[in-house]
């Protein structure tokens, strides 16, 4: 089985890491379902101090933590706190009490992406090729080793479940949402325009490019 190591480490250790031949260190972490990115790439991270670090990165979606690579050992982005955004894959990311949010529209009704998952135990066989599966989330995470070490590599028997959720943030306020109803609740005074559109654009809330359409349309009507 694949162990890779991830241990945290302040931001005021990142400031003063040279990051040099970025591009030649090899990702042993591709095309992982529990990481956001198929692979670990070149960022910046701006400080809210004003500073930028460029870093490789990728995102932990179960445990919703920026992860770096430098060398051949993987770290958490420890004090978030700390960060203004992230700039990661042509995409950007700013800190929240759980985990960085995607910003996925900037414009009144701004639209974040909070992507995360779990794990989630496939069951015993129960016959006739069927599985019991066990409806209740469950993850699994072992710690070892003195240097704080974390494996996060995922068993056989397990499986990483999508949890991704939409945040809007309007007037100062966050409500997120993860389907139709939900949406609609935050714009009842618009929401047979919205439902229409909705409908007529076949909007998939599972899929990102399809909520960023809507959220789109609806800053246009308001």
């Amino acid at each position: 089985m694949m162990r890779y190591h991830l241990k945290k480490i302040s931001l005021a250790v990142i400031l003063t890491v040279i990051f040099s031949g970025l591009n030649a260190q090899p990702d042993t972490l591709k095309n992982r379902p529990n990481l956001l990115l198929p692979k670990f790439t070149k960022s910046i991270v701006k400080m809210k101090s004003g500073e930028r670090k460029v870093a490789i990165l990728n995102y932990n979606l179960v445990d919703q933590e920026m992860v770096f690579m430098q060398k051949d050992k993987y770290w958490v982005l420890n004090d978030p706190q700390l960060v203004d955004t992230v700039y990661m894959a042509n995409r950007v990311f700013v800190p929240f009490e759980k985990g960085f949010y995607e910003l996925a529209v900037s414009a009144p009704s701004m639209l974040f992406i909070q992507h995360k998952s779990y794990t989630e135990e496939l069951g015993m066989p129960t016959g006739y090729g069927a599985r019991s599966q066990t409806t209740a989330p469950s993850y699994v995470k072992t710690i070892y080793g003195g240097n704080g070490a974390i494996n996060l590599e995922i068993p056989a028997n397990y499986k990483i479940v999508d949890d991704t959720e939409y945040w809007i943030r309007l007037a100062g306020s966050m409500q997120g949402f993860k389907n139709k109803r939900q949406f609609l609740k935050i714009f009842p005074e618009k929401e047979k325009e919205l439902s229409q559109f909705i409908s007529k654009n076949m909007i998939d809330f599972t899929n990102a490019e399809n909520v960023k359409k809507l959220v789109l349309y609806c800053n246009e009507i308001y």
